[in-house]
């Protein structure tokens, strides 16, 4: 474990200052290779240690699961055991968490099956099959696409369908109702249905997004740049309770940190 004198040391100016300004929203914009994940990871470590926050009011989500590893052994390193009991991931991950314990309240069973690309695209063939529709002139790997770009932005096979403008998007809209429905038959949700569904639970179940907001006091985000509208919902849902203080790491290709607070 590492002292609270030694987290500042070797941190330059903008670093400290993002290091030491916990409370509130906080913006951190930072270009590549110059110590991101460092900072958060001793930010972490300075709220542990200097304003004696607990680890499970602590939440740090990140894009993958091999930059969720690395924070999470930055941060053994830097804390020892107590980082077990912080909660660091992928939006997935977390979602996943989340909606094991609580899904119900949506009708979801506790133990629903997480489809990959792989299964997703089984899914999307069965539903031409069903549709009577060509995969050699269809192809699944591009309605697999247009369903998740449309997921991204929350929206439901009718949203999508009233937008269609295209043969190509008359296709889309035609299989995406039966591929949702197939997942629900099979009790299976794809990565985009794990986002979407946890902001549903949140929206509808409020006094469920309560216990969220009342546990985590400090919400961290990495690659902040890549959240698309589901994630940002999700994270403006969490962040939006009397406590939380988010912090967000943006890259806007820098050099140099450059720090500043929004309110």
């Amino acid at each position: 474990m590492v002292g609270t004198s030694e987290l500042l040391v070797g941190l330059n100016a903008e670093q400290r200052q993002a290091v030491e300004t916990v409370d509130g929203p906080v913006l951190i914009m930072a270009g590549p290779g110059s110590g991101k994940t460092r900072v958060l990871t001793h930010r972490i470590a300075y709220l542990l240690q200097e304003r004696g926050v607990a680890p499970w009011q602590i939440l740090a989500v990140t894009f993958t699961n091999k930059a969720a590893k690395e924070m999470r052994d930055r941060l053994e390193r830097l804390v020892g055991p107590v980082a077990r009991d912080l909660t660091v991931g992928t939006f997935h991950n977390f979602c996943v968490r989340v909606l094991r314990q609580h899904g119900y309240h949506l009708g979801l069973d506790r133990s629903f099956t997480i489809y990959d690309t792989d299964d997703q695209m089984n899914v999307i063939k069965r539903a031409l099959k069903d549709l009577d529709l060509d995969p050699k002139q269809h192809s699944p790997r591009a309605i697999l696409s247009r369903i998740s770009a449309a997921k991204s932005v929350r929206a439901t096979p009718d949203d999508f369908r009233a937008q269609v403008e295209t043969y190509g998007d008359e296709i889309v809209a035609r299989v995406y109702p039966v591929y949702q429905q197939m997942l629900k038959t099979y009790q299976g949700l794809d990565f985009d249905d794990l986002l979407n569904r946890t902001v549903d639970l949140f929206q509808y179940i409020p006094e469920v997004l309560r216990r969220y907001q009342e546990r985590y006091r400090y919400i961290m985000v990495d690659e902040y740049q890549d959240t698309n509208h589901v994630q940002y919902s999700l994270i403006h849902q969490l962040a939006d309770g009397p406590n939380a203080n988010l912090c967000v790491v943006g890259d806007e290709d820098q050099s140099i940190y450059r720090f500043r607070a929004r309110t």
